[in-house]
């Protein structure tokens, strides 16, 4: 672990607001980022784990290991989000074929060495369906003694994503996420809700674009397929909802949460995977609080992070 620095696992699939996310960790000179461990999600495993590798060498950082993570979920086989995020994943961007490969150990094995060898400071950063967590947590019991934090990307406290109830991430493996919210590690939950509220405007996007280099580069383009999308759609901007995850990683000032008890729904035909919060805890209702839940962002602030963490990956 180096010194003074945060020990982070980023567990992903990207994506293209993965790699916004991964931007905004790798510009943070505080964080020492053990890891990457894409999970299938947002496209099939292999697609993650090839835009891992690629935006790894984007930023100069081969040194990171991608680690090989799970091609399905645990009980309902791959799910896919199809073609959100373009055929290969990033979009339109097209990045040059990777030069390294994805280590040969899993990622449930990698995150359970990681958090040992960190003796409880190591944080997941997870922003993707949670199958590798919960294998990590299935596989090793004590895990949950060795972690300081999970940060997540999904759910929501109102309508779904993918489904009327559900968030995509939950959906796609409801069953590791109601493992991992049980585990009694502590959690924050970036839910859809606050995630509407953290968009990019044309205007940002010109900030984004003037950090210069090649990552801001790829950065804008990720970003300006999803504020045109929002401008034919009459929306204020466009979502990034992992960026959100990173953002209250790097300044939990930026968020606002509230202390909540979260439970995930698997056996509901029309329900499965909607995120169950509870506000209240009584004597005779047993729901204590296992998460803080991301309520309000201060955009402004939102944006800075980004646009700082581009600029300092450019010097």
């Amino acid at each position: 672990m180096e010194q003074n620095k945060r020990p982070i696992i980023l567990d992903c699939d990207p994506g293209t607001d993965d790699a916004i996310c991964l931007f905004m960790l790798l510009g943070d000179e505080r964080f020492d980022i053990k890891g990457i461990t894409p999970v299938c999600g947002n496209k099939p495993l292999s697609f993650c784990e090839k835009n891992a590798l690629q935006l790894c060498e984007l930023t100069g950082r081969e040194d990171i290991p991608v680690l090989k993570g799970a091609s399905q979920s645990l009980f309902c086989g791959e799910r896919t989000a199809g073609n959100v995020h373009g055929a290969g994943g990033l979009g339109s961007v097209t990045l040059p074929e990777p030069h390294k490969q994805v280590e040969d150990q899993y990622a449930w094995d990698f995150i359970y060495q990681q958090a040992v060898a960190c003796k409880g400071e190591l944080e997941i950063v997870a922003i993707g369906p949670l199958t590798n967590v919960a294998n990590a947590l299935l596989k090793y019991p004590n895990l949950k003694d060795y972690v300081k934090r999970i940060s997540i990307m999904g759910g929501a406290k109102g309508l779904g994503n993918w489904t009327a109830a559900a968030e995509f991430n939950i959906w796609a493996d409801p069953h590791a996420a109601k493992i991992v919210f049980a585990s009694g590690i502590p959690m924050a939950m970036m839910g859809l809700d606050i995630c509407f509220k953290a968009y990019v405007t044309a205007d940002d996007l010109a900030r984004i674009r003037a950090a210069g280099g090649p990552v801001a580069e790829v950065a804008a383009a990720l970003i300006g397929e999803r504020v045109g999308y929002a401008e034919k759609n009459g929306r204020p901007g466009g979502i990034l909802c992992d960026a959100v995850t990173a953002a209250y990683v790097m300044d939990e000032s930026v968020v606002q949460t509230v202390d909540v008890h979260v439970d995930v729904e698997t056996r509901g035909i029309l329900t499965e995977g909607k995120t169950v919060i509870t506000y209240k805890h009584t004597e005779d209702r047993h729901f204590p609080p296992n998460t803080k839940m991301g309520e309000d962002v201060d955009r402004p602030r939102f944006i800075d992070l980004i646009v700082n963490s581009l600029t300092n990956l450019n010097r």
